[in-house]
This record gives C-alpha cells, sequence and structure tokens, in this order.
C-alpha cells in the first residue's frame, strides 16, 4: 500500500512538471482579428463568428489580421431503394477564408470537411441529426484555421 501511495505521488510531481500548454490558450498569440466578414451558410458563419470573436482583443498582439470567410454545405444523396427514396447521405463544408494582414499582404485557403449517414423515418431526428452534424463539422474546421493562422505569414 505504501509502494502504491509513493508511486502515484512520483508520477503525479513528474507528470505535473511536463510542459503541456493548451494550443487554443489567449496567452501569447501573435495575431488578432481586427474585421471579420462572413458570407454564405448562416448556420456554419454563427458559429465561427462565435469561436472567432475571442481573438479581436488580444494585447500585445504582433499582427492584426482582417478575415474574409465564405462558407457552403451541401447535401447530396449517395444511394437510393428499389423505390426510388433516399437510403444514405452525404453532407460537404468547405470554408473558404482569405487572410488580410496589416501590411495588405493577402492570402487565401479552403477548408473542407464531409461525412456521410443514414437516412431516418423520422425526419425531425434527421433534421438534428444534420443540425449538429453541422456544428461537428465547422468545430473542427475552426481547429484547421486557429492552426493555420497561428502558423502562417501571409
Amino acid at each position: 500500500m505504501i509502494k502504491k501511495i509513493i508511486l502515484f505521488s512520483f508520477v503525479i510531481v513528474f507528470l505535473n512538471n511536463c510542459g503541456y500548454t493548451p494550443i487554443y490558450s489567449k496567452k501569447n498569440l501573435n495575431f488578432e482579428i481586427e474585421t471579420l466578414t462572413t458570407t454564405g451558410e448562416a448556420k456554419v458563419n454563427k458559429i465561427l463568428l462565435n469561436k472567432l470573436n475571442i481573438y479581436s482583443d488580444i494585447p500585445n498582439a504582433q499582427r492584426a489580421l482582417k478575415l474574409l470567410i465564405n462558407s457552403k454545405t451541401t447535401k447530396s444523396t449517395i444511394t437510393k431503394d428499389k423505390k426510388g427514396n433516399p437510403t444514405q447521405f452525404s453532407m460537404n463544408l468547405l470554408v473558404t477564408m482569405k487572410i488580410t494582414d496589416d501590411k495588405n499582404n493577402t492570402m487565401e485557403t479552403k477548408f473542407s470537411e464531409s461525412s456521410t449517414y443514414d437516412n431516418s423515418n423520422n425526419k425531425f431526428d434527421l433534421r438534428k441529426y444534420e443540425d449538429n452534424l453541422i456544428k461537428n463539422m465547422t468545430e473542427k474546421i475552426f481547429s484547421e484555421m486557429i492552426l493555420f493562422i497561428q502558423t502562417s505569414n501571409p
């Protein structure tokens, strides 16, 4: 029993000093979003605006960026049954981001996510599932966008 306590204490001390820092923390950011303009899909833009607003007032930011974001979702039928009713769908989300810095250097990039899912007889549940799918894909694209902004120099 004493060995377990000593081992546990030993592990806690070493793991506490391992140097973990969160990737998306506000500390030590080298950019600030000065202007954010969105066009396209309203649900996607609302999620992105809410998440990107925390980067709008960063003290000691080295770069001031202007972002223009265009989002587009497409839903297509992949398979149908013998009667012609859809049995499987595909949802694609494409976000185009144009970055302009304070020196008027411009860079444009695209982020894409897609998913397939089965049809449901309950259309309310299907709509809720599609909304949840859009939210998850948008959050994944947001993570990619922030990583891209942090590592790039337009």
